[in-house]
């Protein structure tokens, strides 16, 4: 008898490979961190290279518990335009944050993000609430790293 394998369903070994990178990024953070004497400058660091390694072993477990379907060959719902944009856009932040400072660097990525992002139309409802969102998430962040953890964030040169 013959078994056919239009009807099995492969693991997503794709983010299992990028989790396993993630957990060796994490590590190798959690080892450079062993040279700082000062509890303020490792403990951060720390915190979020545990965090990483955390959450990639849960996809790993979760991935390889879990099979996925199939896609189609045309790969409905993939946009690679999409994907590159996002990185682009990140980079571009990344680049501009020492010349506009976070804040203003923060709200253009946000929205440059969301514009990308957007798979689903807009609707006069989302025109208003996810800018208010934008907002108040760049706002949440600069209040926890500048006021809470007393980190220092780029003000930008032009506004200096």
């Amino acid at each position: 008898m013959k078994m056919s394998n239009d009807n099995r369903q492969d693991k997503d070994m794709a983010s299992v490979v990028m989790a396993c990178l993630f957990i060796i990024m994490g590590l190798v953070a959690l080892w450079d961190t062993t040279n700082m004497v000062d509890s303020d400058s490792y403990v951060f660091p720390r915190a979020i290279a545990i965090a990483m390694i955390l959450f990639s072993l849960a996809l790993i477990f979760w991935k390889l518990a879990k099979p996925v379907a199939k896609k189609d060959a045309d790969g409905v719902g993939a946009s690679n335009f999409r994907r590159i944009a996002l990185v682009g856009v990140m980079l571009l932040s990344c680049m501009l944050m020492p010349w506009l400072g976070f804040l203003i660097s923060g709200f253009a990525t946000f929205f440059l993000l969301m514009l990308v992002a957007m798979y689903d139309a807009w609707t006069p409802a989302k025109k208003i609430i996810y800018p208010l969102i934008a907002v108040a998430v760049v706002l949440g962040f600069y209040g926890l790293f500048a006021n809470l953890l007393q980190v220092p964030l780029p003000i930008g040169t032009l506004f200096e």
